[in-house]
């Protein structure tokens, strides 16, 4: 098995990962974007008004959670092991948020669908086709790794 990392086609790699996995990154993306909106809509807002605080502090929790998971999406992509907790973690702290909401307020479907959205997530993350596709992007980082420092010495 050789090393050497043939960089015309290292794009053309990503690109195929992608294609092969796009409906759970996909769905998995668009599940907890969808969750944070929903909670930004109900439950962010709520707490900011019982805390007397400023709307603006909802948009922008609501922006760092979103950030959150774009970092964890990119750290993904380059392969490193910090991605897919991370992602977890932004699904988690979105069900988390739609269930407290939940207890506080009568059950809507608008109310309920944050909840339903972040535990898809959740599930999303943690099927196996989804550990592939990391699994796949860490062993094309570390052979990548390997062959510069095998060009290094």
């Amino acid at each position: 098995m050789s090393n050497n990392i043939d960089t015309a086609r290292a794009p053309r790699t990503l690109r195929r990962y992608t294609q092969r996995f796009v409906f759970t990154v996909g769905t998995a993306v668009s599940m907890n974007m969808v969750a944070i909106s929903g909670n930004l809509s109900h439950s962010l807002t709520y707490y900011a008004r019982i805390n007397y605080l400023p709307s603006e502090y909802a948009v922008v929790a609501s922006l760092v959670l979103l950030l959150a998971m774009c970092i964890g999406l990119a750290l993904v992509a380059v392969g490193f092991r910090l991605g897919p907790p991370l992602l977890v973690c932004v699904a988690v702290l979105n069900a988390l948020l739609s269930a407290d909401y939940l207890g506080n307020h009568p059950v809507t479907m608008f109310a309920v669908f944050p909840l339903f959205q972040s535990l898809a997530c959740l599930l999303m993350l943690h099927t196996r086709n989804h550990r592939r596709f990391v699994s796949m992007l860490r062993v094309k980082r570390r052979r990548k790794i390997r062959a510069s420092e095998s060009l290094i010495h």
